[in-house]
């Protein structure tokens, strides 16, 4: 029998601003949830927006967030408004047999690029008990003003250069995988575009903004 609690904990333990977390079947039938993630009664709601691929928003605790992504294996959405209540990053186990979802805080750095590879991989252990760590407890997430990066704060022993080699290569797999994801959420009706629409519906100016100055450096990238 799976323990869903220790592989929560470990997500905790790699990615701390995973706050909360629930685990429900296909159907939103509960099999764990955080203490403060009393959310059961909502899944089967999110669950079906999830799985048809489509919807601009979810209702859950009783707080609206808006989709960012909504793919098989994937889910992402956000409380962008002021006083945010944060991120929602959902997973599921590589048949689709079980979904995790977990809130994320509010003011977690890089929250979007570096949130769902840990909930990735707590989904895949709780299909796979043989599958490696969620995280190794020698690598962190360090935020800087500027940018968001992988830390080491392990000493040079603590790390063989064939481990250190594969996290490369892990890495970059993942960070593929984000420019793919986004990609198809740029060319998804419901997905980048649908997100755009709603912030010019809605007049939010401070969206536009970083919409604009995201265009900006795409545009710069691409010349």
């Amino acid at each position: 029998m799976t323990n869903y609690k220790s592989v929560v904990s470990k997500l905790q333990k790699g990615y701390a601003d995973a706050d909360e977390v629930i685990i429900v079947k296909p159907n939103g039938k509960c099999l764990f949830n955080t203490k403060k993630f009393d959310v059961a009664r909502d899944m089967k709601k999110v669950i079906a927006t999830w799985q048809s691929g489509r919807g601009m928003f979810v209702e859950v605790g009783g707080n609206r967030y808006s989709i960012l992504q909504c793919a098989p294996e994937r889910f992402i959405a956000t409380d962008n408004k002021k006083g945010s209540k944060g991120h929602l990053i959902g997973a599921t186990t590589p048949d689709k047999s079980v979904y995790v979802l977990a809130h994320v805080k509010p003011k977690a750095k890089g929250w979007y690029h570096y949130a769902y590879p840990f909930v990735a991989r707590a989904a895949a252990k709780i299909q796979d008990k043989s599958f490696g760590p969620i995280l190794e407890p020698e690598i962190g997430i360090q935020a800087t003003s500027n940018s968001q990066s992988l830390s080491y704060s392990s000493n040079s022993n603590s790390m063989s250069s064939g481990s250190y080699t594969s996290l490369v290569t892990r890495v970059d797999s993942v960070v593929e995988s984000e420019v793919r994801d986004f990609l198809q959420w740029m060319n998804d009706p419901t997905g980048l575009p649908a997100y755009i629409q709603q912030a010019i519906i809605q007049s939010d100016q401070g969206t536009l903004y970083r919409l604009r100055k995201i265009y900006e450096e795409l545009y710069d990238i691409c010349r």
